[in-house]
């Protein structure tokens, strides 16, 4: 039973670091799909241009912001799946 867990957590592991080398790699057009669509929304409501930090939005600084924020996610995601598939590994030798 302990042999079917470990292999799954190694699966999970190894999904995990998918997925942030994915949002690292793709972090370009999810933070200009995330613009475009949050500028869309208050073109649709203009009540929400009140709001505090609603003047960013559809800006070349909110998709930069966006952009940063996703290839730092990406970058630690993928970095410690990383470190626990090479944990497992090293479990696994013994």
């Amino acid at each position: 039973m302990t042999n079917w867990n470990d292999f799954r957590e190694f699966l999970l592991d190894v999904n995990v670091a998918l997925l942030g080398g994915a949002l690292f790699y793709w972090s370009k057009p999810l933070a200009r799909a995330l613009n475009s669509w949050a500028a869309r929304c208050y073109e649709r409501f203009p009540k929400l241009k009140g709001l505090l930090g609603s003047q960013n939005v559809g800006t070349e600084l909110n998709y930069k912001t966006a952009y940063v924020w996703f290839r730092i996610c990406g970058a630690f995601v993928l970095i410690i799946a990383v470190i626990s598939v090479i944990l497992f590994l090293r479990l696994l030798r013994k």
